[in-house]
């Protein structure tokens, strides 16, 4: 077991003993979010939703990225948890046909009889299925976000147990691990959405306890990486100690009350604050 201790100096900090780190994955390890962006957009041709051609060329000329008033919402969601999002805003901003209402306030506008809950089910399904085969399509491209491959290894090199939990399937992530299995080997768990051991998604805690619980340490003795605010929300809400390396649309400010520490890019981490032994401008190349 490794226990280091904190930097005295650093007041907002006592007494903690970090002996384990957990990242996310889906832009926190790996710089997927522009790639799922485009597999979103591709995805409604795939599940013969047809988004209008002036929609789709304005999408196109802003990089095939998703609106931020829309990506922000579904950071860090289970699949079967933001497409319905995904799909209001199409319906209700981008025009796109659908025989179902999926817009904002749906659910209070419906009676769940089981034909279309049942229909709901399976238009979700499909998507999904669509989006996840064209997403695992692009990931062939998918590159490591900054300083996170160099990050791990040197974590790694002071044999701190690590481990990644991640809202993706377990199919999707053996797809976007191919490139990267220099980083990926440091890693004694990989915990993923559909674990059967995770009842229910960020922002629940399920995902982040069931890492800690393989690591064998508490939450609170556990450093989690994220850059979605629902996934610094569930690490928070499991006792997990939070760092943030948000979307560089997103206002940090956000993370004010949940992360102990926002960073720009994994290059900042130093470790100082933790009590490591940490030099980001030393670390292993």
């Amino acid at each position: 077991m490794t226990v280091l201790s904190t930097n005295a100096s650093d007041e907002n900090i006592t007494a903690i003993h970090i002996q384990a780190v957990i990242f996310d994955l889906d832009g926190t390890l790996l710089d997927t979010e522009s790639l799922s962006c485009l597999a979103v957009i591709d995805s409604f041709e795939l599940s013969n939703l047809r988004i209008p051609p002036e929609k789709r060329n304005e999408l196109k000329s802003r990089g095939d990225l998703l609106p931020w008033e829309l990506k922000r919402l579904i950071l860090g969601l289970r699949g079967s948890e933001w497409i319905p999002i995904v799909l209001g805003y199409a319906q209700q901003n981008w025009g796109v046909d659908m025989e179902l209402d999926w817009r904002e306030g749906w659910q209070s506008r419906c009676r769940f009889a089981d034909v279309e809950e049942e229909a709901r089910k399976d238009v979700v399904a499909k998507f999904w299925r669509a989006w996840e085969k064209r997403l695992n399509d692009l990931c062939e491209q998918v590159e490591a976000c900054p300083g996170a491959t160099d990050l791990v290894k040197s974590l790694a090199l002071l044999k701190l147990p690590l481990a990644i939990a991640t809202s993706s399937r377990l199919a999707s992530v053996q797809k976007k691990r191919r490139r990267h299995e220099d980083m990926f080997q440091s890693f004694q768990f990989i915990v993923t959405g559909d674990d059967p051991n995770v009842k229910c998604g960020k922002p629940a805690p399920d995902i982040f306890l069931e890492a800690a619980k393989r690591l064998g340490f508490h939450p609170s003795n556990c450093l989690v990486f994220e850059d979605s605010l629902l996934g610094a929300q569930s690490a928070k809400s499991a006792g997990c100690r939070v760092v943030a390396v948000p979307d560089r649309r997103m206002e940090k400010e956000v993370f004010n009350n949940v992360a102990d520490e926002v960073l720009t890019s994994m290059h900042e981490f130093t470790g100082k604050k933790w009590g490591l032994s940490l030099d980001s401008a030393k670390m292993i190349k």
